[in-house]
């Protein structure tokens, strides 16, 4: 999500219409609530104030920035540590999202909050060289932009998620507030985009996720972003037939933006800087 700056009261004014003029969907029992547990907390380099994906590589993480910020890879320790960084040869239009394979990473140019784009794009690159090997262009289904109202919409996304032989993308869906999640191939230059699947219930918009092999289940990561731009970070625990086996609010964190499942016990996830707070890695672990 693009940094708070100019344009933030519109922004504002734009989202309170949009949370408080349409229906909010909700589950129909109660959801079961998770055991959160932090087991570390450090703020990040200032270069890293607009993190905004995460995907783990063993001891280590690669970050990245979104929009308004240089084409480039990040890998960070646990201490939030910036160890390397590896510039892209593409532009950074809005990135958001960022998973990977055992050969190549996934970067997720799909940041749309205004809904204004007619594509958006996953680049695929080397692991070894950050070399991009070749673009996925992905264009909604059914999606007018034309007719799309900012932060009012349900074309935009944050969290791609890499599972087996392919990729997921989970919606950011400022209207209808129910996930929507679209198989995406890894090897299709050209794919229009047509839900799977659908997730109804969750505390907020999805902005991270993750695939837990061991486990079989998503991490995801969101926040409910009130008219006066407060945030209040989620967490949830997503089976793989996409029912929402628990959640818990994160209350030590602020714009969680990027999550990824380190171990069987550890789950990193990173936020941006906003006003109130810097831009900071989380270590937690996670219980039903």
């Amino acid at each position: 999500m693009q940094k708070i700056q100019s344009g933030y009261w519109f922004r504002m004014v734009t989202l309170w219409l949009a949370v408080f003029t349409l229906p909010a969907c909700s589950a129909s029992d109660p959801l079961p609530k998770l055991t959160v547990e932090v087991l570390h907390s450090q703020r990040l380099d200032t270069i890293l104030e607009e993190t905004s994906g995460l995907v783990c590589t063993g001891d280590s993480a690669i970050t990245l920035n979104d929009s308004g910020n240089a084409a480039a890879l990040f890998r960070i320790d646990k201490q939030g540590q910036i160890q390397n960084r590896y510039p892209l040869d593409f532009a950074n239009k809005d990135f958001e999202a960022v998973t990977a394979d055992d050969n190549y990473f996934y970067i997720g140019d799909i940041g749309n909050n205004r809904g204004q784009r007619p594509y958006v794009n996953i680049r695929q690159v080397a692991r070894d060289d950050a070399k991009k090997q070749q673009t996925l262009r992905l264009t909604y289904a059914d999606n007018n932009p034309q007719n799309n109202l900012p932060y009012a919409h349900d074309y935009d996304a944050e969290a791609l998620v890499n599972q087996d032989d392919h990729l997921l993308l989970f919606s950011k869906s400022w209207a209808s507030k129910r996930v929507k999640v679209y198989r995406i191939a890894k090897d299709k230059k050209n794919q229009i985009l047509t839900p799977v699947a659908h997730i109804d219930g969750l505390p907020g918009l999805v902005t991270g996720a993750d695939w837990d092999a061991e486990q079989r289940r998503f991490v995801v990561v969101g926040y409910e972003h009130s008219p006066i731009g407060l945030f209040q970070p989620f967490v949830a625990l997503i089976a793989a037939d996409f029912t929402i086996e628990g959640v818990a609010r994160l209350e030590q964190f602020g714009q969680v933006e990027g999550v990824c499942v380190n171990n069987a016990s550890q789950i990193w996830l990173t936020q941006e800087s906003t006003p109130l707070d810097s831009a900071r890695l989380g270590i937690i672990s996670v219980n039903l």
